[in-house]
């Protein structure tokens, strides 16, 4: 039986001053689409708009765009939308600590400051050239989603970023 074996497996996790870069496995991304009906129908509650995350059933919602949403938890078997699972096409990258929000603030063009982007919020950006969804699940705590095909550029790309933290 074939083994899936991490697209960051010869990284090795980054701990420095206040700040720690690891890869979060073990996750389960499923992407549903659809009309508004159709992903109400086949979620329940669904997130209001573009951009907010919905917390419903143990699960965590992404509203992608309008006939869109990542769900981020144990799948839902839905008729009414097209389901797609993400979690073998993409990688998570974990970030934690004070010095997180600098770290990403040299990557990409989005204002990190706490009073900006706070917990429970979420970016579609580019890190080094390359599509990533940046969540914010905690005061300093943030998960990058990379395809997994890049995910060892964007990984360097983000350890680049934190060398001035190196302990």
């Amino acid at each position: 039986m074939l083994k899936r074996i991490s697209a960051l497996a010869s990284a090795v996790s980054f701990n420095g001053n206040d700040l720690s870069i690891s890869e979060s496995p073990d996750f389960a991304l499923t992407q549903y689409a659809g009309a508004e009906k159709e992903l109400k129908k086949a979620l329940g509650k669904i997130p209001a708009r573009v951009g907010v995350i919905l917390e419903h059933d143990g699960r965590i919602q992404l509203r992608t765009n309008p006939a869109q949403i990542w769900l981020i938890g144990e799948p839902i078997e839905a008729e009414a939308c097209i389901s797609t699972p993400l979690s073998s096409s993409r990688t998570r990258i974990a970030l934690q600590g004070k010095n997180t929000r600098v770290v990403l603030a040299k990557l990409c063009a989005i204002d990190f400051h706490p009073k900006q982007f706070k917990a429970d919020m979420f970016v579609q950006t580019a890190i080094h050239h390359t599509p990533a969804l940046i969540h914010c699940f905690g005061a300093d705590d943030f998960h990058i989603y990379a395809m997994r095909t890049f995910a060892l550029s964007v990984w360097e790309a983000v350890t680049d970023a934190a060398l001035e933290f190196s302990a």
